[in-house]
């Protein structure tokens, strides 16, 4: 039961990630370009989970977070790590075990109460209990606070990335107050952090929209921008458009489908960046419900017998870039030389396969989520490719994430399609799920001796070596062939040109905190 909970929550994150069509921001009548208060409205397409940072889906439902619940650290334009409310970090000693926070002087939280590194400490062992999506990364963790300032992280194996944890996308350095944790139950329908804004029950209506109005109390003052933020839940994409149009909205994530709907109008723009990548996880490495499969030969010839370019196309439009490879250009693991391992070769996975003993080629059940079009077409043209060279997939077609979920722990398919994809981390974690023993992809629990030495030099790297260790780990993972990746997926931003700072960071595939947006 633990498994399944964790799995739903972390397929959770990655399809809201990718699907969650949100809204942005609405100026008040009368004073668009004005450096007065305005008002932003941000809509998604499906209410919280949650407000508790330990169990919320992440993805698009920080919009949701990040105006009450400041971080420890931020993530920066560039890409590199900036200060929240620490302001001084980094690994102590050598061996990527030891990190250390030191607070912000003068930080409270928005009840006035100032915030002290025990507090911090306790709002951290609160946060490994939780049930969110990436909770896994901290449970492994211990936390101490040698003064009333500074906090001690350590972990009990390396990592090259630590810092990650605490900026808004993993929550866990979203501190909660001692207020909320002392009944933890109010923190799913109300806010106890220390961000520049806080939630109002009294102007919101739970399920249909969220109201969040400056706090009084917040470290910098300048940075408040709004008289208020509100969330709306507007589950239609094309309800989003038409809102966006009118100027009840500002800013939503489309879809392929409705992106194209604005072009044409000056008043409103469109941000794209590949963000996912989506295709098959073999699961299965090792043989056990497809013998086939545990022979790299074949593998090799799966990746060899799929035309990504026609696909991608076809799919996604000018949405889509065709990757070979469980990462995407720009991000961290990014490998030239993976993306030239396997162009489209028909006549070569022929080969592979006979020389396999496969000539006459072999089955492959396989479960995805037809509750995504996207996936469903994208899997369904896979399969018709495949047949080409005597492989056969067997489809099934799950219609929501529960009956995907329930096919996936039975077992009995060898691979599974993630919908609608995943990516978008550092390659320490990206890469964690799918091809580590213990990742919650893993089903099989298959070991790879090369993966795992591979992972093992990147979880030991320092800044100057992290680099080159990230991309031998996904050459290690693409050489073996351990996934049959096709399509890397844009996150699509539709918004307001009034809107200001929207964007995506260096090497992140989220857009940047809805409290750091201006409208002039």
């Amino acid at each position: 039961m633990k498994r399944r909970t964790a799995l739903q929550a972390s397929i959770g994150v990655v399809a809201t990630l990718a699907l969650a069509a949100c809204g942005g921001g609405q100026t008040d009548a009368g004073n668009g370009g004005s450096t007065g208060p305005v008002n932003l409205t941000v809509a998604l397409s499906s209410a919280p989970n949650s407000l508790d940072p330990a169990q919320v889906a992440v993805g698009p439902f920080l919009n949701y977070m990040d105006p009450a619940y400041a971080t420890l650290l931020t993530r920066k334009a560039d890409g590199t790590l900036g200060a929240g409310l620490a302001d001084k970090w980094g690994y102590i000693g050598q061996g990527n075990t030891k990190f250390e926070l030191r607070l912000r002087k003068g930080v409270k939280f928005a009840d006035g109460t100032p915030i002290t590194a025990t507090d911090v400490v306790n709002s951290f062992k609160y946060f490994q209990k939780g049930s969110g999506p990436t909770v896994a990364y901290f449970r492994p963790l211990t936390f101490s606070a040698p003064d009333s300032s500074t906090v001690a992280i350590s972990s009990p194996t390396p990592n090259p990335d630590m810092g990650t944890l605490f900026t808004p996308s993993y929550m866990g350095g979203a501190v909660i107050s001692p207020a909320g944790l002392k009944n933890p139950k109010q923190l799913a329908s109300a806010t106890f952090g220390a961000g520049p804004y806080v939630y109002s029950a009294q102007q919101s209506v739970s399920g249909d929209h969220y109201v969040f109005v400056p706090n009084k109390n917040f470290w910098d003052q300048s940075a408040v921008h709004f008289k208020k933020i509100t969330v709306r839940v507007m589950p239609n994409a094309n309800s989003q458009v038409q809102a966006l149009k009118s100027g009840q909205i500002d800013l939503m994530y489309g879809t392929p489908d409705v992106a194209p709907t604005i072009k044409g109008d000056k008043a409103l723009t469109t941000l794209k960046k590949p963000t996912t990548w989506s295709g098959l996880f073999l699961l299965d490495r090792e043989g056990t419900v497809v013998k086939g499969l545990g022979d790299e030969r074949v593998r090799q010839a799966l990746n060899f017998a799929v035309d990504r370019t026609a696909i991608t196309k076809a799919v996604y439009g000018d949405f889509g870039t065709p990757v070979s490879q469980p990462a995407m250009p720009g991000y961290d693991g990014y490998s030239s030389a993976a993306a030239k391992m396997y162009p489209y070769d028909p006549a070569k996975a022929k080969e592979l396969l006979k020389a396999a003993g496969y000539e006459k080629g072999l089955t492959i059940p396989v479960n995805y989520g037809s509750f995504d079009p996207s996936t469903a077409k994208m899997v369904q043209a896979v399969q018709d490719q495949l047949s080409n060279v005597g492989v056969r997939l067997e489809l099934r077609a799950a219609t929501n994430f529960g009956a995907w979920i329930n096919d996936l722990l039975s077992k009995k398919y060898a691979a599974t399609v993630l919908s609608p994809g995943t990516g978008g981390e550092p390659n320490f974690y990206a890469q964690q799920a799918g091809f580590t023993k213990t990742g919650i992809m893993n089903l099989f629990g298959v070991t790879d001796v090369d993966v795992d030495a591979a992972y093992a030099r990147l979880a030991k790297s320092d800044a100057k070596s992290s680099g080159a260790a990230a991309k031998d780990l996904t050459d290690v993972i693409v050489r073996k062939a351990l996934a049959l990746p096709v399509s890397g997926t844009d996150t699509i931003a539709m918004y307001n040109t009034k809107l200001h700072g929207v964007q995506f960071p260096e090497g992140g595939a989220q857009l940047t905190s809805n409290t750091t947006w201006t409208v002039r």
